[in-house]
């Protein structure tokens, strides 16, 4: 179980790094405050399990390089996707990833919250993306999380 939050952890420095580059590069720039709020979705989650991995004596590196390259060569990839496409790219993209942390948070025995933190935060990703593919604000489920983890 502590290799799943070491992973969940490298995935939250690969979507900063991941999302940090559609911040800078994406063409369409009214779209600049989602780009902001899944940073932030992703930072505040990486904060938070940040004292998990402490205390069950995990080594991490927040200046992940491995896992920065690995999302600014993904977003690279994607970077020139009509919205549309984008969309539904990154749903089907996150989708898979949504129901193992959900998974892994109805297996836990220990760490519950911290599971409970690495599914809600990919469920508000999954959210997002699911609400923008069928025309709709997908930000509110990024700021309920937020509002939710930050309190």
């Amino acid at each position: 179980m502590n290799a799943q939050l070491l992973t969940a952890y490298r995935g939250e420095i690969y979507g900063i790094a991941f999302f940090s580059y559609f911040a800078k590069n994406y063409a369409d720039k009214s779209r600049q405050t989602l780009w902001q709020t899944l940073i932030e979705v992703e930072t505040l989650t990486a904060n938070l399990l940040e004292p998990h991995l402490r205390t069950a004596f995990i080594p991490f590196k927040r200046d992940d390089v491995e896992m920065q390259a690995k999302g600014i060569v993904d977003a690279e990839k994607w970077i020139a996707m009509p919205w549309d496409e984008l969309t539904e790219t990154l749903t089907d993209w996150v989708e898979p990833y949504e129901v193992k942390y959900r998974e892994w948070a109805m297996e836990s025995e220990n760490n519950q919250d911290a599971y409970a933190l690495i599914a809600d935060h990919e469920t508000a990703i999954f959210d997002c993306w699911k609400a923008f593919k069928d025309g709709e604000d997908g930000e509110k489920f990024l700021r309920i999380f937020i509002q939710q983890y930050s309190a």
